[in-house]
Formats: C-alpha cells, sequence, structure tokens
C-alpha cells in the first residue's frame, strides 16, 4: 500500500503526478508510485525509511539498492526473510562493513555468492569467503581475489612506464621554453587565440 500522496509524491520527484496519472489508467497507481519511490535518486533516505514499513519484499528489494539508502535501514534489511531483499542488500556500496560481516554468514548461499563476486568488498570478507562451506562460494571468492591482484600487477607494472612518459613530457616542455622563451601555457593560448581569430575571419 502507498503511504504518500499525489502532492507528497510531486514534492519529492516532479514527474510523480504524471507517472500516478499512467499508473492509475492501468490501476496499478500504488505499485508505480512506490517502485518510483524506491528507485529515483532523488528520494530522500527518510523517505525511503517511511516507505520500507509497509513496503512489499519486491519494493524493499529496489529500496535496498538505492545508493540513498542510509546504512541504518541497510542493516535492518540485511536482516528481512527474503533473500533477494538481503542479497540487493549486500550490494549497496553503502552499506557497513558490521553489516557485510553480518551477511558473511548468512544461510543463503545465493546471498553469500553475492558478496564473493564483488571486487569492491574488503579484502578480508573475501578471503572469509574463500573459506566458505560451499564450494561455488568458495570458489567465485577466490576468482574475485585472484582478479582483484592482477589488476594491482597491472598497475604496479605500468608505473615504470607512466614515470617515464611524466620524464619525457616535463623534458620536452622545458625544451620548449628554451627554444621559445615562453611557457607552454602562453603558447596554447596563441595557438586558441590565432584559431579563434581565424574562425571569425571565415
Amino acid at each position: 500500500m502507498n503511504i504518500f500522496s499525489t502532492e507528497c509524491m510531486a514534492t519529492f520527484i516532479p514527474s510523480a503526478c504524471e507517472s500516478r496519472q499512467i499508473g492509475q489508467m492501468f490501476g496499478k497507481d500504488d505499485i508505480v508510485s512506490d517502485r518510483i519511490l524506491a528507485t529515483s535518486l532523488k528520494t530522500t533516505p527518510d523517505v525511503l525509511e517511511a516507505l520500507s514499513r509497509t513496503a512489499s519484499p519486491i519494493i524493499l528489494e529496489l529500496i535496498a539498492g538505492n545508493a540513498n539508502c542510509a546504512p541504518s535501514l541497510l542493516n535492518k534489511l540485511a536482516k528481512h526473510p527474503s533473500a533477494n531483499v538481503r542479497l540487493a542488500t549486500a550490494e549497496n556500496s553503502h552499506t557497513s562493513i558490521e553489516t557485510l560481516w553480518m551477511l558473511v554468514m548468512d544461510e543463503d548461499a545465493d546471498v553469500r555468492f553475492g558478496l564473493a563476486e564483488n571486487h569492491r568488498l574488503p579484502e578480508a570478507i573475501l578471503k572469509a569467503l574463500s573459506e566458505d562451506e560451499n564450494p561455488y562460494v568458495a570458489s567465485r571468492a577466490a576468482k574475485t581475489l585472484k582478479r582483484i591482484e592482477a589488476a594491482r600487477s597491472v598497475v604496479a607494472a605500468s608505473a615504470p612506464w607512466q614515470q617515464f612518459r611524466a620524464h619525457e613530457t616535463r623534458k620536452r616542455l622545458m625544451q620548449l621554453v628554451e627554444e621559445t622563451g615562453q611557457s607552454p601555457i602562453t603558447q596554447v593560448n596563441r595557438f586558441f587565440s590565432n584559431l579563434y581569430n581565424y574562425a571569425r575571419a571565415i
């Protein structure tokens, strides 16, 4: 059941009234309105909190995936009976470390698997999941850790090349200053000034 009036919706989301009118045409105004509120980045944490009190599991799943969902509400949703709601909570980047550790012990393997494939999680959590009793969860966590390590190796390997490029760029800029007696910024400004004058003359 939707707890917000049309006027209230319009306050939070300008297009809400129009969406509600469309929903009424199909007899699904409450569902449409709740979905809009649950997914919109314009919906404030307080409104998401209020909506969560009467929302269905489907809407709660959308709320849990909203970037504006407060960590305190995410902690509550992490204890919801629906595994889909808990999984959406696990994937929200604003979920607290304490809540994530709680989800590491979730009874549903799908929730733990969702955590295991999230490369943004702290490595300590991924290492714990790599020792999960479920082989699929453990394997996925191990692969995620390898992916993170591979990405780190690529960055480390490219560091010398980046340093070389930076050195060569600085050297070339110094050469330009010596040859022209002008700073690179002055030369760039002169180039665009000439380009602008040329464009006006056409």
